[in-house]
């Protein structure tokens, strides 16, 4: 009988409810993991994953999450896993993942800057373009959106850091949508990329809608310490979802 993973928490991000269940907490195979990120985040990487058929009891992000705990997943690790339902995060966003690779290959300008500097997200879908599939993809963008506005950076398919590993020039959005001989993921995102960009776009200028208008800036205090010490090991906490953070002294 099937044991399904309880998210450790649950938050939403533009409508999208993420479960969070880190593996650097949740490892009992010891498989192996990434490393914490060095350099900056230079934005998003999106990938398509086959959607799997599971009980009523679970969810697809869910079954992906379960399965790479338990080993399943050779050396895949991303951030989140994104279905019709939700999201799982699988890494806190302070490390790296692996996912831009190509087998064989790897290199300072290709695979390795794809891993070590960009929030991967697999959007599970089956390519027939039925409900479950509108949206996951609608889920991915949302998410993208709230990501971008956080960390900044370019959003990228998995085609863009194979065509860059095999040398080929090009903007991001010209080595987004060529064909690299290998993966040309996301397969079911990246036939329609400009509408899948303008969809991202659309959910980050709802924000701007939102706060455009008063001329102010809004802080959200999270926690007050009489405890400097204190203060610094919570901030790491806050950090792993939010990088911006940052102590104030008042």
């Amino acid at each position: 009988m099937a044991v399904y993973l309880a998210p450790d928490k649950k938050k939403t991000w533009k409508g999208v409810t993420v479960n969070e269940y880190f593996l650097t907490v949740h490892n009992p195979n010891k498989i192996s993991l990434p490393a914490k990120r060095s350099g900056d985040c230079i934005g998003v990487t999106i990938h398509n994953t086959g959607r799997i058929v599971t009980s009523a009891q679970t969810t697809p992000a869910e079954q992906y999450t379960r399965a790479t705990v338990n080993g399943n997943m050779n050396t895949v690790r991303v951030h989140f896993y994104v279905d019709d339902v939700g999201a799982w995060q699988n890494l806190p966003l302070d490390y790296q993942s692996w996912h831009a690779g190509q087998s064989g290959k790897a290199d300072k300008n290709g695979s390795q800057a794809g891993n070590a500097q960009t929030i991967s997200i697999e959007c599970i879908m089956n390519g027939s373009g039925d409900e479950k599939d509108r949206k996951a993809r609608d889920n991915a963008a949302r998410l993208i959106a709230y990501l971008l506005e956080i960390y900044g950076g370019e959003l990228y398919t998995h085609n863009y850091w194979c065509n860059v590993r095999n040398g080929k020039k090009g903007t991001v959005d010209e080595l987004n949508k060529l064909n690299d001989g290998y993966k040309n993921c996301p397969i079911y995102i990246r036939p329609k990329w400009d509408d899948f960009k303008a969809l991202v776009q659309s959910y980050r200028n709802q924000a701007v809608a939102e706060t455009a208008d008063s001329g102010k800036m809004y802080y959200v205090q999270v926690g007050a310490f009489s405890s400097k010490q204190n203060a610094e090991k919570y901030l790491e906490t806050v950090k792993k979802d939010y990088l911006n953070a940052f102590i104030k002294t008042m």
